[in-house]
């Protein structure tokens, strides 16, 4: 299945190395390549199965009727989507999952997957973690401008990678689209903040400054 380590991953926690291959055939483990761009899932289709990300990384978007777009989630090896779809899977998708970057993904079965005790806590608390990001979503868009929707993720990511100088998931137009803002507004405010001596930026990596312009 590839160089991504399924023993070691939080999905399959518990489960000895010698077990992966009867267990993967059990939940009908099926491996698919993408590129960037490509679609995996697409908004109003019905999931048949749930997905692992073994290498790359992918996004979480949904359209609305007029072709905007916001991004949910971006989801690198290891993470999981469409669980809750695939367990319900009557419930049209709601969003599209996208390639952010070319990879690979397992497209699995839930329903035989959480039939194992272990890969069904280890759902549930994947789902847990899922459901905290998009709750850190909803809580860095509360703001009603653009620079508090900044300061509010960039100051998460800070805290998160434990230094103020770190590299996001995002590209510049993923970003806007996440804190559902303009991408020129959202320069032009990065441009600002930059100036002001709040933080350096160049593409997706950023350093966080004091008042006085020092790390």
């Amino acid at each position: 299945m590839g160089d991504f380590s399924l023993a070691g991953s939080a999905l399959f926690a518990g489960v000895e190395k010698e077990e992966l291959g009867p267990l993967l055939q059990k939940v009908g483990a099926r491996e698919r390549s993408f590129q960037r761009g490509e679609t995996l899932l697409t908004a109003g289709e019905r999931a048949r199965s749930m997905g692992l990300v073994l290498a790359g990384r992918v996004t979480v978007e949904h359209h609305d009727f007029w072709g905007s777009r916001s991004v949910l989630d971006s989801l690198g090896p290891g993470k999981v989507f469409a669980e809750a779809y695939a367990l319900l899977p009557e419930e049209p998708l709601q969003v599209s999952v996208t390639g952010a970057e070319a990879g690979r993904v397992l497209f699995l079965a839930p329903d035989k997957l959480a039939q194992d005790p272990r890969l069904l806590r280890n759902l549930l608390l994947l789902t847990a973690e899922k459901n905290l990001r998009l709750s850190r979503r909803i809580f860095h868009t509360s703001s009603k401008t653009i620079r508090g929707r900044v300061l509010s993720y960039l100051s998460f990511e800070a805290a998160r990678n434990g230094s103020r100088e770190f590299t996001i998931p995002f590209t510049r137009q993923q970003l806007a689209d996440y804190l559902e803002v303009d991408r020129s507004a959202l320069s032009h405010e990065l441009g600002n903040m930059a100036r002001e001596g709040l933080l350096r930026t160049r593409r997706s990596h950023f350093a966080l400054l004091e008042q006085d312009g020092k790390e």
